[in-house]
């Protein structure tokens, strides 16, 4: 699964999490309380039954995770004594998400695709099954497992906690993604780092961090769904993120709720031997799993109407107000005032910041504390990127109001290095700072500009702007020294800043690093494995040949010349399963070296009717019935004969899978606007597939079918054939539903949807749904 490496678009996206609701001032304080082992129980009680509506909801929550039996919890001091800390303290968590991103406001909208309602059942599902697991764990072991139930509870409840905030964030943008989501029944992740440029994994992450929630439920929410084997070592408890990534296959496989996620990369017995648990209780949990969401699901108030006001920022910090000289110091103590201004200043600053504040609140920091010690009504601060191509740029009032923010653009071979002499490190700003001042100059009022220039070894790493009069120079020369010192606390502090980013960013790419390598290692075994074969067929094609030539043409020459019709009938059988085995062994030569692929433009339509048209021509496809839907499509860019004999393959499989006069068959094409290709799907109402049918689909030579009705070589060849013309096939399959297969094909110009040809049946009144609108009407054709 990807993890994506935000970039400077992303980095904007990211920013939009500013803007969502945070949590509830009383959930933030018992999060700090309850991660201090010297707080005392009765602050918790106290701080919670401040709010008699969170204390009802923590209660009700409590009582289900207790399974009921304590008639006496009924009380928050009683549950903390009882439950402990950490159990109150996920359940605070949890009423204070589901207020946080309740209902949206047209949820009851027919064109609103993503449900909140339906997302939550899905989280609450996750949770549920991860307590389950755990006390199946705790059951089987006499020691302790590693994870407490109440911590597996909520990290299932928000492992996908980004996809809700980027539906609160970008909801268009997130809409794109549910409706590409639905066509292609892909790796949800993917489809969201091909729309928006980030998946819901890093998004929750980062919010999870603003929220400042636990380290592990942080882990759990960025990296549920990878492989065990490939969790980075950095991770807190690897088992509560593969008992959540467990967790999520089992709901997503039960269909419960929404999650939009039709892929699994890790398969169940794999997560099953990272957990410690088999087949069998695997078995016990999902019985359990309904009847244990019901009475969580009503005591979080799930589906009950909840109110979108937006709730305060739970880290709200009190401007700190620098304290001014005293008009009653003598003129021989000003000096020791202005120091003191600074000292309280610089205090100030870092008591504002947290060890692991991010770029922006170490901005909106310098830039206020700048306000101050400038005497200033506004001032910008901004920090270089490390190729120093663009800036992060934030513009701060004194009294607090954040008034411009944003990333600029610069030259890569800009000098940042003051172009007009100063005394002091206050300069005047020359051409070197023209980048930024065009856009900053109007907030910041004043005849001029001025920059100090924050320096880390030995390079401008960044610079707080203000506007001033024409004499600020001499305004500011009585604290020179306390301005220096302070552009040496501020430097010091963005440079951390970065160096933690960078740090950061480089840990995500290690990981998506990891994750490609463990991909590109698929596809080199694949790759070598084709090659075998492929270098076998011709080997063995090239030896057998010869002696087969003798062999039928002896045969052909003996059943002429015998006089026993029996002796004859065998001489002629030889010959002709000879030449049957010749016609094995061409196809295994077209296969491994098959001809080179000439892509030409081309219609999709008339490549499926040449498919149906050879496939009409076998006695199986009578009482078959297959219907054909196609939308606009622009022209597809394939070879058209090796295109047209893969999509024949397909429907000779999904014909033999079928039950005479039961069997049918559906054929639909559409545009995939997002990823630019034409999407095929051939879906059939057969056997289907078992999973080790499934995984073994595409290989050469295997068939699941009766010996003798095939070789194994239709779905190796199609892949082939696709492939060689720059596509792609996935399989869905399920033993006893069907299988679904979908060919992606690369279209002939990206640009060419709006001259789409269409191919309409005017006796036909169904329509077609695709990503393509609007939609032409459908082709169904039945085969009789």
């Amino acid at each position: 699964m990807d993890r994506q490496v935000p970039d400077k678009r992303s980095e904007l996206i990211l920013q939009q999490l500013d803007q969502l609701p945070t949590l509830p001032a009383v959930a933030v304080r018992v999060l700090e309380l309850t991660s201090n082992e010297r707080t005392h129980a009765r602050e918790v009680v106290k701080l919670i039954e401040s709010d008699p509506s969170l204390t009802t909801r923590i209660l009700r929550i409590v009582h289900r995770a207790d399974g009921g039996v304590r008639s006496d919890l009924n009380s928050i001091e009683r549950a903390v004594v009882l439950l402990g800390f950490e159990a109150v303290r996920n359940a605070v968590l949890a009423v204070s998400v589901f207020e946080t991103f309740g209902p949206a406001a047209d949820a009851g909208s027919p064109s609103r695709r993503f449900s909140r309602e339906e997302f939550w059942k899905h989280c609450v599902a996750v949770a549920c099954c991860s307590e389950l697991i755990v006390e199946k764990l705790r059951a089987q072991s006499s020691g302790s497992v590693g994870v407490e139930a109440s911590d597996a509870f909520i990290a299932g409840l928000l492992h996908d906690l980004g996809k809700v905030a980027i539906d609160a964030a970008l909801p268009k943008s997130f809409a794109r993604v549910i409706e590409a989501a639905e066509l292609l029944r892909g790796d949800f992740a993917d489809i969201e780092r091909n729309v928006i440029g980030l998946d819901h994994m890093v998004i929750g992450k980062r919010l999870a961090e603003r929220w400042l929630l636990p380290a592990n439920l942080r882990d759990a929410i960025w990296l549920h769904g990878q492989n065990p084997s490939a969790l980075p070592a950095s991770v807190r408890n690897p088992k509560l993120v593969n008992i959540v990534s467990l967790a999520d296959v089992i709901v997503r496989q039960q269909h419960l709720g929404y999650s939009g996620n039709y892929a699994y990369p890790v398969s169940i017995p794999t997560l099953l031997g990272a957990v410690g648990l088999n087949l069998k209780q695997l078995e016990e949990i999902t019985g359990q799993l309904v009847s244990r969401i019901e009475p969580r699901a009503k005591s979080l108030g799930l589906g009950e109407s909840t109110s979108e006001a937006l709730y305060r920022h739970a880290l709200q910090r009190a401007n700190v107000e620098l304290s001014r000289v005293s008009d009653q110091l003598a003129a021989k103590n000003r000096r020791l005032g202005v120091r003191a201004k600074f000292f309280e200043a610089l205090s100030a600053f870092h008591g504002e910041l947290r060890p692991d504040a991010p770029p922006a609140s170490v901005l909106f920091a310098i830039a206020q504390t700048a306000c101050g010690v400038l005497d200033c009504p506004s001032a910008a601060a901004f920090t270089l990127a490390a190729s120093g191509s663009s800036a992060e740029m934030l513009l701060v009032s004194r009294d607090g109001d954040v008034l411009q923010r944003g990333i600029i653009e610069r030259s890569d071979d800009a000098t940042l290095l003051p172009m007009a002499a100063g005394d002091g490190p206050i300069h005047p700003a020359g051409i070197e700072m023209e980048w930024l001042g065009g856009s900053v100059a109007p907030r910041l009022g004043g005849s001029r500009l001025y920059w100090i220039a924050l320096y880390a070894d030995g390079a401008v790493i960044g610079g707080v702007v203000w506007g001033a009069g024409a004499d600020e120079t001499n305004r500011q020369a009585s604290q020179f020294n306390e301005l220096t010192a302070m552009a040496g606390g501020w430097a010091l502090a963005l440079r951390t800043c970065q160096i933690r980013e960078e740090s950061r960013l480089l840990n995500e790419q290690l990981v998506e690093a990891n994750r490609r390598l463990q991909s590109a290692q698929d596809e080199i075994m694949r790759a070598r494995m084709l090659s075998s074969v492929s270098e076998m067929a011709a080997g063995a094609a090239h030896e057998m040949n010869n002696p087969l030539a003798v062999i039928c043409g002896r045969a052909q020459l003996l059943s002429k010349q015998l006089q026993d019709p029996r002796l004859a009938q065998s001489a002629k059988l030889i010959a002709e399963q000879g030449e049957r085995l010749s016609g094995i062994i061409t196809e295994l030569m077209d296969f491994a070296k098959p001809t080179p692929p000439r892509p030409t433009p081309a219609d999709l339509a008339d490549l499926i009717d040449h498919a149906l048209a050879d496939v009409r021509r076998e006695p199986e496809t009578q009482s078959r019935a297959i219907e054909v839907t196609i939308s606009t499509l622009p022209n597809i860019h394939a070879d058209i004969e090796q295109i047209t004999a893969a999509i024949r393959e397909v429907l000779v499989n999904a014909i033999q899978a079928t039950q005479p006069d039961v069997g049918s068959i559906e054929i639909h094409a559409a545009h995939d606007r997002v990823g630019g290709h034409v999407v095929l799907s051939i879906t059939d109402n057969g056997c289907g597939m078992d999973e080790r049918t499934l995984q073994r689909a595409f290989d050469p030579f295997y068939s699941a079918m009766q010996a003798g009705r095939r070789r194994g070589m239709g779905l190796a060849k199609a892949l082939r054939w696709v492939e060689g013309s720059g596509g792609s096939i996935k399989l869905e399959s399920r033993a006893g539903t069907g299988t679904r297969v979908v060919m992606l094909l690369p279209t002939s110009d990206p640009q060419s949807s709006a001259q789409a040809i269409s191919h309409a049946n005017p006796k036909s009144n169904q329509q077609a749904s695709s990503l393509e609108q609007p939609a032409r009407p459908a082709e169904n054709r039945h085969l009789a």
